[in-house]
């Protein structure tokens, strides 16, 4: 530090405890984040655009686990690089990366399923392979290229940073959770009045059968979407939380405080946040027929308790 005053670390039974947690972490997220992404690969039923959409989050989230989970235990609790140093400057621009592109992929699939509700007729024309594919590539790119943006303010002054910060929030995590519970809020609300429609009229049976079976799928891709949001926010909230301290620390000046919470908080808040990336592929098998369906016919030689 420039002003001579020493830094705080975590003790070394907090580092053991959160390596353990990192790690146990990184260990589904690989293996889980592999098998649905596998289980993609093989099964032709489940590449529809919304689990296209879904496997790039997995390609994120496994990504964490085989890379950023270890990455992150060393950098913190082995190395334990000063603030201005390049390690540090590294663990933000990895940071960046990891809150960007499972919030964006979220933000993408929310709106997928805004549209097959909202426009079931011109779904297949408004959302196909072409437009899915050039968006998932902007999402990488997008997501690849902001940890970048750090670089602009390394030197830059308190003030600065506090800025930067903030709008990198508001990018990366409060605009895409907006678009996705006002997405959310008007598919409910569609969703609710195309199934009571069809399923609550006597003459239902005047309604086209590929329709019914698309709205019931497309309902329950809602909650499937629905729980891998729910994680996503309550283990990234705090990162949000905190962000927003650290962002009043650098306004007041408050090095002391902004020293605490980069080298004690922010190494247990990023260990909840990583935590989704385990979480998601269980939410796939249990919450999705068609994963499940396909597990079991992928991996017939495991166990029956393993498949039901």
């Amino acid at each position: 530090m420039d002003d001579g005053q020493p830094e705080e670390h975590l003790s070394s039974a907090a580092s053991i405890v959160l390596s353990l947690w990192l790690s146990l972490c990184s260990i589904p997220a690989v293996t889980g984040n592999a098998v649905v992404l596998w289980l993609f690969y093989k099964n032709d039923s489940l590449r529809t655009v919304s689990n296209r959409f879904l496997a790039s989050l997995s390609v994120a989230d496994f990504l964490v686990g085989l890379v950023i989970d270890p990455v992150w235990i060393a950098i913190r609790f082995f190395i334990e690089a000063s603030s201005p140093s390049v390690l540090h400057e590294l663990t933000l621009m990895l940071w960046i990366h990891t809150t960007a592109a499972p919030t964006f992929y979220i933000c993408c699939v929310s709106v997928d399923r805004f549209i097959a509700i909202r426009f079931p007729f011109r779904y297949q024309d408004m959302v196909n392979k072409k437009r899915c594919y050039t968006v998932v590539i902007l999402v990488w790119l997008l997501s690849l290229c902001l940890p970048f943006s750090k670089l602009s303010v390394t030197n830059a002054g308190d003030i600065n940073r506090a800025i930067f910060w903030f709008s990198l929030t508001f990018i990366t995590f409060v605009f895409p959770l907006v678009i996705v519970s006002l997405s959310y809020i008007c598919i409910l609300k569609a969703a609710k009045e195309q199934f009571k429609r069809i399923f609550g009229d006597e003459n239902s049976r005047n309604y086209n059968e590929n329709i019914k079976v698309r709205t019931l799928q497309n309902f329950k891709a809602i909650k499937t979407v629905g729980f891998v949001l729910g994680p996503c926010i309550i283990t990234w909230m705090p990162s949000l939380v905190l962000m927003v301290f650290d962002i009043n620390y650098a306004i007041e000046n408050n090095k002391d405080k902004m020293r605490s919470l980069l080298f004690v908080v922010w190494p247990w808040v990023d260990a909840v946040a990583f935590a989704s990336s385990a979480i998601n592929p269980f939410i796939y098998y249990f919450r999705n027929q068609d994963f499940r369906q396909a597990f079991r016919r992928t991996f017939r030689w495991l166990p029956c308790g393993f498949t039901e």
